[in-house]
């Protein structure tokens, strides 16, 4: 990566944002971190990390399998969510793949009957429209509905027979 930053301008270096030391004494350890802590790398004028400061900090009762799990959880966690993004693009494109096939069937299915029809000799738009129409009003989007049955009906009022049984005190 460093080369495309050269490519691109960039200087090529990696910047570091942290780092970790262990020290085998705990007493060295803030030692070294209070003095260093705010003072500036240095090195010669031109170079490049010349004017960057330390910033240090003295972590008590860290330990080293503390920052593997957290870097172990973080490497998880991306993996998971690059995984769920990927199975998320899947799913859309096989949608879409889906789709397309739907409407390949669709307008070959049309190309047909347009074929027949103008075949025998009818204007393949208005029978069309029409097949289309009578689809359309069988097939109703909602739950579908029992008819009244005509022999309970009587005279445009509904058998108090059956009123009766259904409403008793």
């Amino acid at each position: 990566s460093s080369g495309i930053n050269a490519e691109y301008g960039g200087s090529g270096k990696k910047k570091f944002t942290e780092g970790w030391v262990e020290f085998k004494k705990k007493r060295i350890a803030i030692a070294v971190a209070q003095s260093l802590n705010g003072n500036i790398i240095g090195g010669k004028k031109g170079s490049y990390y010349h004017d960057d400061i330390w910033v240090m900090k003295y972590l008590p009762k860290f330990k080293w399998s503390n920052l593997t799990e957290k870097l172990a959880y973080d490497s998880a966690v991306r993996k998971k969510k690059l995984q769920q993004e990927m199975t998320q693009v899947k799913k859309e494109t096989n949608f879409f793949l889906e789709q397309m096939d739907k409407n390949k069937q669709i307008t070959a299915i049309k190309r047909k009957r347009e074929e027949r029809q103008s075949a025998s000799g009818t204007d393949p738009k208005l029978e069309s429209s029409d097949v289309h129409s009578e689809s359309s009003e069988n097939s109703s989007r909602g739950p579908k509905q029992r008819k009244l049955a005509q022999s309970s009906v009587v005279n445009g009022n509904i058998c108090t027979s059956v009123l009766s049984s259904v409403f008793t005190q």
